[in-house]
């Protein structure tokens, strides 16, 4: 979705934002296998143009849902990153906006679980490492 100037900087001026991260496990051929989204407790995308891994992220989030298949998620595994950020400013858009971050190898994925949230912590690097 396409999102004018104008809201952008004003969702972007937000002092109290939600984050939000959606990623979706991806097949050799970049399809999609299976999605987890969550509000993201902390994290970070790093860029870096002289190193030749230009790109990583680490990220650890409540997720929405609970029904996940480890198995996808192993070591060496692609998925593609989105993080959103919750719209309280104009109810023309969406409750969330999502932000496509690009494609990662994964490198670190971990679980918790808890009576009240399941918390996944994934780290990776940038596909074209």
């Amino acid at each position: 979705m396409f999102y004018e100037k104008d809201f952008l900087t004003r969702l972007d001026k937000e002092k109290n934002k939600i984050i939000y991260a959606r990623i979706t496990a991806l097949r050799f051929d970049e399809s999609p296998i299976e999605l987890i989204e969550g509000r993201v407790t902390q994290g970070s995308i790093n860029v870096d143009g002289t190193s030749a891994i230009r790109r990583s992220c680490s990220l650890t989030m409540v997720a929405s849902n609970f029904d996940y298949k480890d198995y996808y998620w192993g070591l060496n595994t692609k998925f593609k990153l989105e993080v959103g950020v919750e719209n309280t400013i104009d109810p023309a858009y969406p409750d969330v906006c999502w932000f496509n971050q690009g494609i990662f190898l994964i490198t670190n994925f971990n679980t918790s679980s808890s009576v009240s949230n399941f918390t996944i912590s994934i780290s990776g690097k940038d596909k074209m490492c």
